[in-house]
């Protein structure tokens, strides 16, 4: 495993993973400064806010982006035949494989943090709290772009697939808020069924907007968020890497 963790990392910094997306990051705060001057009050706040929000998304997009293609190309290259050549489980190869992967994503993460610190947040026990939420939300982020790249047979659509369902684990927040409204059809057994259909999804999609919430940087956090984001991530990893595994071991190499 130690290995795998290695070539994952030499892997992040020949492609300049961590260069672009630091880059990538000074240029939003800049932008997000610019459109908190916009405002008549509290423009500190609001700079914070944007910040830590195209900060989550710029994470979460490259380390989609970057697990997607790596285990596409290490199928394409015959990577993943020499590995399983030699002593090592398939279930030991996908845990390696998010453990190194993880590794990357928890210097994405700290680099992160670095950044906005010099912001300096308003409440500080909020800051830690969001950072780590963020670190745990990125590492559910990369159990599920290994579940879709080692499922699906192409990179884009892996990214895609991670996409959707990343985006729907933030917004579930929002469609079960909406359903519960019941005033989404006038019909009521059309509002009753996707009432259903929506809490149904969201036993299987992981709560994501309650991860990251960048009002911890200005108002703190209560010990009840902690609860929640710590208990989906015990859930959710797992259970991603047992489907992946699943999955992996019904390849035929």
């Amino acid at each position: 495993m130690l290995t795998i963790i290695r070539f994952v990392l030499l892997t992040a910094l020949r492609d300049r993973l961590f260069a672009v997306l630091l880059l990538l990051l000074v240029m939003a705060i800049g932008i997000a400064s610019g459109l908190a001057k916009t405002s008549m009050i509290e423009q500190h706040e609001m700079t914070l806010s944007f910040s830590a929000a195209v900060a989550r998304l710029l994470l979460a997009v490259g380390i989609i982006v970057f697990v997607c293609f790596h285990i596409r190309q290490a199928f394409d290259s015959k990577e993943i035949d020499v590995m399983l050549s030699r002593p090592i489980s398939r279930a030991r190869l996908v845990i390696g494989y998010w453990m190194g992967f993880s590794v990357v994503t928890a210097a994405l993460v700290l680099v992160n943090l670095a950044v906005l610190a010099l912001l300096q947040p308003v409440s500080m026990p909020g800051f830690l709290a969001w950072g780590g939420s963020l670190l745990l939300e990125m590492w559910i982020v990369v159990a599920i772009a290994l579940f879709t790249s080692v499922t699906l047979r192409s990179a884009v659509s892996s990214v895609m697939a991670s996409l959707v369902f990343y985006v729907a684990g933030r917004m579930m927040g929002f469609f079960l808020a909406t359903v519960q409204a019941r005033f989404v059809f006038e019909t009521p057994w059309l509002n009753a069924l996707t009432k259903y259909i929506v809490e149904g999804a969201a036993v299987i999609v992981p709560r994501l907007d309650m991860y990251g919430k960048s009002g911890w940087l200005i108002y703190g956090s209560a010990s009840a968020d902690w609860q929640l984001f710590l208990a989906q991530s015990v859930t959710f990893v797992p259970l991603l890497l047992a489907v992946t595994v699943v999955d992996f071991n019904r390849r035929q190499f």
